[in-house]
C-alpha cells in the first residue's frame, strides 16, 4: 500500500528534475550567444545526455551558436552545417514543439542571408504564434518567445495573434 505514494513521490521527483533541466539548458543557450566557453559547456552537457529531440534540438543550435565564436571561416561553416542538420532533424522527430520550431526561426532570421537558411521563416513564425495560446507551453517559455517575436516584422494579423496569446 505504501508503494504507490512512493512511487508517485519518485516520479514527481524525476518530473522537477527533468524540467529544471530543460530550464538550465535554456538559461546555457541564451548566455552562450554572447559566450564561447557556455557554448562549449552546454555542448559538452548536451552530448552526454539521452539525444531527445529536445536535446539534438538544443545541441544543433548551439553549433550554429558556436560558429559565431570562431574565426575560421572553414570551421564556422563546418558548425553551422551541423548545427543546421542536428535541429531539423529534432524537429522532424517533434514537428509538433514549438520550442524548437522557435530555436530554427529565431537561427534563420538571426543567420546571414549568405547562408541561405530562411527557407522554413514564414512556416514556423505562423506555427509560433498558432501555438502561443496553447497553455501546454511553459510559462517562461511563452514568455521569451512572446518578447522576441515583439521585435520581429509581422503583418497586422500576426500582431494580432501575439497580443492574444499575450492576454
Amino acid at each position: 500500500m505504501w508503494v504507490k505514494p512512493i512511487v508517485l513521490l519518485i516520479s514527481a521527483f524525476f518530473s522537477l528534475l527533468a524540467d529544471s533541466s530543460k530550464q538550465n539548458i535554456r538559461s546555457m543557450y541564451a548566455k552562450s550567444v554572447d559566450s564561447k566557453q557556455m557554448a562549449q559547456n552546454l555542448l559538452s552537457i548536451l552530448e552526454k545526455q539521452e539525444q531527445s529531440a529536445f536535446v539534438l534540438g538544443y545541441r544543433g543550435a548551439t553549433k550554429m551558436v558556436m560558429a559565431k565564436h570562431v574565426f575560421n571561416p572553414f570551421t564556422k561553416l563546418s558548425y553551422f552545417n551541423a548545427g543546421k542538420k542536428m535541429l531539423n532533424t529534432a524537429i522532424s522527430k517533434d514537428n509538433d514543439n514549438v520550442e524548437l520550431v522557435f530555436l530554427r526561426y529565431a537561427t534563420q532570421v538571426s543567420a546571414p542571408a549568405i547562408l541561405g537558411y530562411n527557407r522554413h521563416i514564414n512556416m514556423d513564425k505562423k506555427q509560433i504564434l498558432n501555438s502561443l495560446g496553447n497553455h501546454e507551453i511553459d510559462e517562461q517559455l511563452a514568455k521569451t518567445i512572446i518578447s522576441f517575436m515583439k521585435v520581429q516584422e509581422l503583418t497586422p494579423q500576426e500582431q494580432q495573434l501575439l497580443a492574444i496569446a499575450t492576454k
